[in-house]
C-alpha cells in the first residue's frame, strides 16, 4: 500500500512500506527521495559546494574503507551492545550499520563516507550507556507543537519514528537523553513555522490545536514568557492560578522582609507596596518575633 508522508516544505514523491524516511535536511532525503524542503534544498546545495571545493584543492574523499569501522562495529557487539543501540546512539537507521558488518549480497560493504566512519569511530562503550533524564520538556515540546497546530504525525515525521511513538514519549517519565535531543532539535526548528505553511491542512491543524486546548497544553509562545519548560517541578496549571489569602499573605510578608533589609521604613515600605502602614508595622513585628 502506498502512503504520502506528510513533510516540512513541499511535498516529496511517496513511499512504500514501513521503513521509515530519513530527517530533512539530510543528504539521502534530497537524492533518493527528491525532497523539495528547504532543509533538505539547503543541506544538499551546502554538500554540492563542499564537493566541488575539496575536489578544486584534490582532497576530495568520497569514500573511505569501512574495515576500521566494521572492526569497532564488531567489537562494541562483543562488548554487549548491539548494533541498533549504536545506530540510535549516533543518529542513523540500523540498516545502514547492518550492511557494513554482515554481508549484503556475498559481502559487507567495503566502503562508506568518511562521515559515518568518523562518527563510528567516534563511539565508545562509555557514550552507549543510556543517560535518562526527566522527560517533563520533551513532553511539553511536543505537546507546544501540537498546540500551536502540528500534527503527532508531522512531529513523527522530523523525529524519524512512527506516529504511536510520539504519543508514547509523551507519556514516560523519563527518556534517553538522545531521544531529549532530537525532540528539542524538532522543536526549535518547527516552533518558529506555521503548519499551515508547510504542508499540514487548515484542517488537522485546527484538530491538534483543540486536542491540545482539551488537554491543557501550552503553546510555545506560553512557554518562552514563562520559561520552566523543561523544570519537573513547575506546575502550569498553579502558574497561570490568582492567588488566596493565604498565598497573597504569605507572598506580602516576603516583600515587607525584602524592602526592610535594605533599609526602608514602615512608611517607604507602605507606599512601595501600596499596603496601610499600621499593617506593615504589625507584619513586620509578627515576622521579627516569629523569626
Amino acid at each position: 500500500m502506498t502512503t504520502e508522508t506528510p513533510v516540512v516544505g513541499l511535498t516529496t514523491r511517496p513511499t512504500t512500506g514501513t521503513k521509515p524516511l530519513p530527517p530533512h535536511g539530510s543528504l539521502s532525503r534530497r537524492k533518493h527521495h527528491r525532497c523539495s524542503c528547504v532543509l533538505c534544498v539547503t543541506a544538499y546545495n551546502s554538500y554540492q559546494r563542499s564537493r566541488y571545493r575539496k575536489q578544486g584543492y584534490g582532497t576530495w574523499r568520497p569514500f573511505v574503507n569501512a574495515e576500521p569501522a566494521r572492526q569497532h562495529l564488531i567489537a562494541l557487539r562483543n562488548a554487549g551492545y548491539s548494533i541498533d543501540v549504536v545506530a540510535d546512539a549516533i543518529g542513523q537507521h540500523v540498516g545502514n550499520l547492518n550492511a557494513i558488518v554482515y554481508p549484503v549480497g556475498g559481502a559487507p560493504r567495503q566502503r562508506i563516507r568518511p562521515e559515518l566512519a568518523d562518527t563510528i569511530l567516534a563511539v565508545t562503550a562509555e557514550s552507549l550507556v543510556p543517560c535518562f533524564l526527566p522527560a517533563a520538556g520533551t513532553a511539553r515540546r511536543i505537546h507546544a507543537l501540537i498546540a500551536m497546530g502540528w500534527t503527532s504525525r508531522c512531529v513523527a515525521e522530523q523525529l524519524g519514528v512512527k506516529p504511536p511513538r510520539v504519543p508514547e514519549i509523551a507519556r514516560q517519565d523519563s527518556v534517553t537523553r538522545a531521544v531529549a535531543e532530537r525532540v528539542a532539535a524538532v522543536y526549535d526548528r518547527l516552533h518558529v513555522l506555521s503548519p499551515e505553511d508547510h504542508g499540514v491542512s487548515a484542517t488537522a491543524s485546527l484538530r491538534s490545536r483543540l486536542m491540545a486546548e482539551r488537554n491543557g497544553w501550552r503553546d510555545p509562545l506560553w512557554w518562552e514568557d514563562m520559561g520552566h519548560i523543561d523544570d519537573p517541578m513547575f506546575d502550569p496549571d498553579t502558574a497561570e492560578r490568582p492567588l488566596n489569602k493565604h498565598e497573597q499573605g504569605a507572598l506580602r510578608a516576603t516583600e515587607i522582609l525584602h524592602l526592610a533589609s535594605y533599609g526602608a521604613t514602615p512608611d517607604e515600605i507602605a507606599a512601595r507596596l501600596d499596603l496601610g502602614r499600621d499593617y506593615v508595622v504589625a507584619r513586620l513585628r509578627e515576622l521579627r518575633r516569629t523569626a
